[in-house]
């Protein structure tokens, strides 16, 4: 009884989030966002999207084990967002993620998440970078719950983005400053070292963060695939493994966004990748046109 009445309430509040944000909504973030992540769904849109579509293939909370690699910025584990919709859905969830999204908990903490699979079942992975959208439309930014000065989030990634700034690299250094940057960091050491590769062509973008961020998210994505391709088992222990990955938008007023960019599943062929089959157009429609948002393809 206790679960069907928080799934009512959650349903009603997605609806209500949904069809009465235009009354509240922050024009000029909802312009900027239109423009960097131009195809961008409501958290509980994004949720449904990916179910509707696992529900063909017969994944359920019985056969499946989900986890999830965000940042672990307590924003993104708001109620009625992303996170906590996924994990009511699924029942459970796995935490991979650690600062922007990376998944710190590495190929040790992938084969303990594969080893808690039901027996002959699946694995459901969403992985995703976070940024912020404040009210005059700045993105790297955020308004949070309590505060009256505006932060950064992604501020792991802004971070790093200002290290390599102060270095020399060839991009200019975003406003408002890194003083909360700690090069001692581990984790913050490794996305350093990952983004800086990755840079080029940054001048060409239209915002350099926007930039920053879709990079951030083919970093984890690597790294995700990694930590699957590199678990030689996988297929000892479940049948399908589906990948969802994209960037999560947080805003303050009107909902948390995703941007969906990869959605495949791999099933067991007797290959130690499986077979790869693309779910992305099935789920979310056909995916976007970056090249005005990255300056490049």
């Amino acid at each position: 009884i206790g679960a069907t009445i928080v799934a009512d309430y959650s349903q009603e509040y997605q609806w209500a989030q949904k069809n009465f944000r235009s009354l509240y909504i922050e024009p000029l973030a909802e312009q900027t966002q239109n423009k960097a992540f131009p195809t961008a769904l409501l958290s509980g849109d994004l949720d449904e999207a990916i179910a509707k579509t696992l529900r063909g293939r017969g994944f359920t909370p019985a056969n499946t084990i989900f986890a999830h690699s965000v940042c672990s910025d307590e924003v993104n584990n708001k109620d009625e967002q992303l996170v906590a919709l996924m994990v009511n859905r699924w029942q459970e969830g796995f935490s991979l993620g650690g600062l922007a999204g990376l998944p710190f908990a590495g190929k040790s903490g992938f084969r303990a998440f594969l080893h808690h699979v039901p027996d002959e079942g699946k694995l459901l992975v969403m992985f995703a970078p976070h940024v912020g959208i404040d009210a005059a439309g700045k993105v790297g930014a955020l308004q949070r719950d309590g505060q009256v000065k505006v932060s950064k989030a992604c501020g792991a990634a802004v971070g790093a983005y200002g290290v390599i700034s102060s270095k020399g690299a060839a991009a200019p250094k975003p406003a408002g400053g890194n003083d909360d940057t700690d090069l001692f960091d581990p984790q913050l050491n490794t996305i350093v070292n990952l983004l800086e590769p990755r840079l080029g062509g940054i001048e060409k973008a239209v915002d350099p963060i926007s930039f920053v961020i879709y990079q951030m998210y083919a970093i984890v994505r690597d790294l995700i695939d990694e930590c699957v391709e590199g678990t030689p088992d996988v297929w000892d222990f479940a049948n399908e493994v589906s990948i969802v990955g994209g960037i999560m938008i947080n805003r303050y007023k009107g909902g948390d966004f995703f941007q969906p960019l990869s959605f495949e599943t791999r099933v067991k062929d007797g290959s130690s990748k499986g077979k790869v089959i693309d779910l992305y157009d099935e789920a979310f429609g056909s995916k976007p046109n970056l090249v005005g948002v990255l300056g490049s393809e």
